[in-house]
């Protein structure tokens, strides 16, 4: 049952420990574009021993253009109790409002009333370039999505599909490669235009940290 229309983010108090009770455990809320990454999260978030109650995969019903993730993140972020995290996790890969979800996401985040805790986890190419860094590290750069996918079925996973629960649950074997991969991936400063490039890792070091706290 959804929530009501009540509060944006947490108030400070709801955070706070009370005598006697174990400090309360930080809400996040992740919004995709797409079921692939829905998948993804799912796995992660049992992975990671997280609840529902504390990680919150939304049901993204706005679309699946990256202005849309938006959207939809910020019409949930008006639920009752809000959340203490958002994250928006969408592609470039060709979308037309890729830049402006963008520049939305910083407005949200920089408004003095009602300010969200938002943030993105984008990947140029598309979301598969954040699949094949549980396996390799690599800065050279994908034309488009169908490259990535090519490498990774060529190189690592010969039966890789998209929205796949049991590929999405294998991967989370090589989690912590991928951090590492894609850590040194943003230090790259010679990648042109971003290609290839992706702060998904952002999401799963958030919900590592949640997960042991």
């Amino acid at each position: 049952m959804a929530r009501k229309h009540i509060a944006a983010v947490r108030p400070r108090s709801a955070l706070q420990r009370r005598p006697g009770q174990r400090p309360p455990r930080s809400i996040t809320l992740i919004v995709c574009e797409g079921e692939t990454e829905e998948a993804y999260f799912e796995a992660a978030r049992a992975h990671f021993n997280l609840t529902t109650a504390e990680v919150v995969i939304a049901d993204n019903t706005k679309g699946s253009a990256p202005i849309s993730v938006v959207n939809c993140a910020e019409e949930r972020a008006r639920e009752q109790g809000g959340y203490d995290m958002i994250f928006c996790v969408f592609d470039r890969d060709g979308h037309e409002s890729f830049d402006r979800a963008r520049e939305k996401i910083r407005g949200l985040a920089a408004r003095a009333r009602r300010r969200l805790n938002i943030r993105e986890a984008i990947s140029l190419p598309c979301f598969e370039l954040w699949v094949l860094l549980h396996f390799e590290r690599t800065d050279r750069p994908f034309g488009n999505c169908d490259e990535v996918v090519a490498r990774i079925r060529r190189n690592h996973l010969d039966g890789y599909q998209k929205a796949d629960d049991k590929i999405a649950k294998d991967l989370m074997v090589h989690v912590d490669t991928a951090l590492a991969n894609a850590r040194w991936l943003s230090e790259r400063a010679a990648i042109e235009h971003g290609n290839p490039s992706t702060s998904v890792h952002a999401v799963l070091q958030h919900m590592k940290e949640v997960g042991v706290s």
